[in-house]
């Protein structure tokens, strides 16, 4: 039976459904009562199509997310957004290295589909070198933003804040 398994999950579907996991999870998240400004009211389908949004990067909401949403709401679309643009695979060797854990044969082949590589050597630095050369641009521009936001803002704390947001 674990063969038959195997065969279902090709590295190309445990992507696929780690995607629709992700859209699925943030769907949820955003969909929460928490996440919204008092007195929103947001359905399930619009927190459903700007979580897939989101994911993959596509940018596009039927609401007004500044109108719609409370930090916490941003957090979760923030992260959802980082999520999307990093990728999951990218993320989920980030986590693995983080507790110390080694990757093994099938995670660098999921790896290797998700990153469109053909061959194993080198995976793991260059998921690496993903993660380091986007957060670094991330914070570059943060900081460039924030203080170009400094005279719009009454607070440094709220035009950093400004400068961060990815929506």
């Amino acid at each position: 039976m674990k063969s038959g398994l195997n065969q279902f999950l090709s590295p190309f579907r445990v992507i696929l459904i780690s995607y629709v996991v992700a859209m699925i999870l943030f769907s949820i998240l955003l969909y929460l009562p928490i996440s919204h400004l008092p007195g929103v009211e947001l359905s399930y389908s619009e927190a459903l199509f700007t979580s897939v949004s989101a994911v993959s990067v596509t940018g596009l909401t039927v609401i007004n997310v500044s109108e719609t949403f409370n930090y916490v709401g941003i957090i979760f679309l923030a992260l959802a957004i980082q999520l999307g643009g990093i990728g999951i695979m990218t993320m989920g060797t980030f986590v693995w290295m983080l507790f110390g854990r080694k990757i093994n044969f099938s995670q660098r082949m999921l790896i290797m589909v998700d990153q469109n590589q053909n061959r194993f050597s080198g995976l793991v630095s260059l998921m690496r070198g993903i993660l380091v050369v986007a957060l670094l641009i991330e914070l570059v521009g943060a900081l460039i933003l924030g203080t170009y936001f400094l005279r719009y803002f009454d607070t440094a704390a709220e035009a950093y804040y400004q400068a961060r947001l990815p929506v």
